[in-house]
Order: structure tokens, then C-alpha cells, then sequence
């Protein structure tokens, strides 16, 4: 495979002490981080890299509202360098009217990269021409040696939280239905922030358990203990805690607008607002050899994620960017 030299440049004079906490978890969580780690590249300030840009192949940027501002001044710098600028978003395409950012404006910068990738279908068909679709990686290999001894496993179900998509109300009841006929003893929710959450002040009498959002390997430790795992997401992403579920063979019953669920574990998925398809699958976790047939499909097409099989489509994708002309193939 052909190495590539990688840099991921961030605004301002410090990395974020979120962003070291989150490279420095082990194991470690799905997601943008995991180009970083899979290329062994490096993350620099903006102030200590914007000089020597072309040292690497690739300059990697996240299209976030704050880090997008370095993006022309990179096109500026590269030019027509050899040096690829990538760009790309992991943001659901629904939230993106929050940024308060013009549409137009939104298309211009990712026109000033070589090549632009979004993690999800739905998200990239609202992109420009010539954008892939490229999930973010996770390191399989180190999550599938992860185990919680069977001690430790309890009769309960996790709702999955999303501070961008908060439902505490519907999830509740959609748990309560499935409660008596699977014998729950707890529902607990996990990655919990309560300033975004409207059904706040009826959280801690809705769920036996409440946990805030807190570093990954406390977070896969607890909500691995889990009979299975909850999550009507009703914004399309590309889902990496289907992914991480998937390594620890943790049973999901999913949203249907969640990429790595529909690949994953494709009988477990419905509609996120219909309660009486989730009960229908919650009840079906009692076949335990069905449940048991799920995860092992699941744990095999995992590797989809791996860091190997995304650096491969990342450097094919690359490739078909340099043959077209970078940037100037889309201006």
C-alpha cells in the first residue's frame, strides 16, 4: 500500500485538550481522529505548519465551521503543489442549517479542495459533484480483543444519546413497551448532555441511570454491560457506535437512517419513530439464537471500518483526485 505522509492542521496556537484526551484513549473511539492514527500522521497548529505544508501528501481538514476558516488560506499556500488538500464533513446534513453559514459559501470551500468526502449517503448527495462517500475508520482490530466478563452483564437496555438529535420522551417509551416482555431490570442512558435535551427535567424519573457524556474506555466498559443497546437516531450519519457495538457484540436495535447499523446489523433496524417495529425487534432479542446469528454477521463485516480497509479506499479515492486534477477539476 502506498504510504502517504499526513497532516491534520488546526486553527489557532494550542490543541484543544478534548482533542489530546481523545488521541491519547485506549482503545480508542471511532471516528475523525482515526485517519490521524491510521497514517501515523501528525496534527499541528496552524501557526507551526502553515509553512511547511508541503513536506506532507496530504493535508487532512474537518469541515467544521470553526476549522473550515484555514481552508482558503491552505489553497492559497499549496497552490498547484502536489500536496492533496482533503476535505472533509462528518457533520449530519441536517444540523448543517445551525452553522449559520451560507449555502453558497458552504460549496465554495469545498470546491478549494482536491478531494472532498462525506461519511454518509445522504450527506454527500447534498455535496458537491465528485465527493465521496468515505466512513471514518476505527481500530477493530484493538476493539475486538475489548470483552466484559459476563459477571458484570446485567438484564438492562442503553439508549444511545445524541446532544445534535436529543429524545429522552419517545426512547422512554418505546423502552417501556418492550420492558415487561423482556424482563428489563434497568434502562440507563449514556452520552448525556441535559443543556441540549427539551425532556430534561423528567430524565432522572424517566431511566434508572443517567450518564453524562465521559471518556471513551469508561463509556464501552459501562455500556458494554448492557443486554443491548438503543438508538432511534433520527438523523442520517454514518453511525460509529454501530461499529464500536459490532466489535464488542453488543446487540443494537437501530435507526434505519444509521449507516454502519444498516450494514451491520440489518434485521435490527427500523424506523426510529415507530415504537411498534422496535417492540417487535426488542421482543425478538428473547430468540437468543437469532440474536447470537446477528452479532456474528456483524462482527464479520465489521472490518469494513478497519484502519487497513478505510486507508485503502482512502489512497484509491486519492488517486482518482490526482488523475482528474485536484481541484481544478471542479472549478
Amino acid at each position: 500500500m502506498r504510504n502517504i505522509k499526513y497532516v491534520h492542521p488546526i486553527p489557532g496556537r494550542i490543541i484543544p485538550p478534548h482533542i489530546v484526551e481523545c488521541l491519547n484513549e485506549s482503545p480508542s473511539r471511532s471516528g475523525f481522529y482515526n485517519w490521524l492514527l491510521a497514517f501515523k500522521g501528525d496534527i499541528m497548529t496552524w501557526d507551526s505548519v502553515e509553512d511547511d505544508l508541503e513536506k506532507y501528501d496530504v493535508v487532512h481538514v474537518n469541515m467544521s465551521p470553526v476549522d473550515m476558516t484555514i481552508v482558503p488560506e491552505i489553497r492559497r499556500k499549496l497552490k498547484d503543489s502536489s500536496t492533496m488538500l482533503v476535505l472533509n464533513n462528518d457533520h449530519v446534513c441536517e444540523y448543517w442549517q445551525n452553522w449559520n453559514l451560507d449555502p453558497f459559501r458552504y460549496n465554495q470551500i469545498q470546491r478549494l479542495g482536491d478531494m472532498v468526502f462525506g461519511t454518509e449517503e445522504n450527506q454527500v448527495s447534498h455535496m458537491i459533484d465528485g465527493a465521496f462517500c468515505m466512513p471514518h475508520p476505527t481500530n477493530t482490530r484493538a476493539l475486538k480483543r475489548f470483552s466484559v466478563l459476563d459477571e458484570h452483564k446485567r438484564n438492562g437496555a442503553g439508549l444511545i444519546y445524541h446532544w445534535w438529535n436529543p429524545q429522552t420522551h419517545l426512547a422512554y417509551l418505546a423502552l417501556e413497551k418492550a420492558r415487561k416482555a423482556l424482563g428489563l431490570e434497568t434502562t440507563a442512558v449514556y452520552g448525556y448532555k441535559s443543556s441540549h435535551d427539551p425532556s430534561k427535567q423528567w430524565v432522572q424519573t424517566l431511566f434508572d441511570e443517567v450518564h453524562e457524556m465521559t471518556d471513551f474506555p469508561k463509556f464501552i466498559q459501562k455500556v458494554g454491560q448492557e443486554r443491548f443497546i438503543y438508538d432511534p437516531n433520527g438523523y442520517h450519519t454514518y453511525g460509529r457506535n454501530g461499529v464500536e457495538a459490532a466489535c464488542i457484540g453488543l446487540p443494537v436495535i437501530g435507526s434505519n437512517r444509521v449507516g454502519s447499523y444498516k450494514r451491520l446489523f440489518p434485521e435490527m433496524v427500523c424506523d426510529p419513530y415507530n415504537a411498534d417495529q422496535t417492540r417487535v425487534l426488542m421482543e425478538a432479542l428473547k430468540n437468543e439464537e437469532w440474536v447470537q446469528e446477528q452479532l456474528d454477521y456483524a462482527h464479520q463485516e465489521v472490518d469494513y471500518y478497519s484502519w487497513e480497509k478505510s486507508k485503502e479506499r482512502f489512497i484509491k479515492n486519492l488517486e482518482v483526485c490526482e488523475d482528474r486534477g485536484g481541484y481544478l477539476w471542479n472549478q
